[in-house]
């Protein structure tokens, strides 16, 4: 499992479900993808400070992970 150090954090406001599919897959050919983070805002989030969001986003990544294996 990759440190909290080691994992990238993309937040995305206002994009398109088109656009935001053409960065997801541009993270994988450049090979970052299965490291970045990649978050799209709610209106929920938008309420967040940036700190607390990363820290859920982490602990959701770690948690979406733990299922998978």
């Amino acid at each position: 499992m990759q440190s909290n150090d080691e994992r990238k954090v993309m937040i995305l406001h206002n994009f398109k479900k088109e656009e935001y599919l053409k960065i997801i897959k541009a993270l994988e050919e450049i090979g970052i993808g299965k490291k970045t983070i990649v978050a799209v805002t709610t209106p929920t989030t938008m309420e967040w400070n940036v700190g607390y969001l990363i820290k859920e986003l982490l602990l959701e990544d770690e948690e979406i992970k733990k299922n998978i294996n």
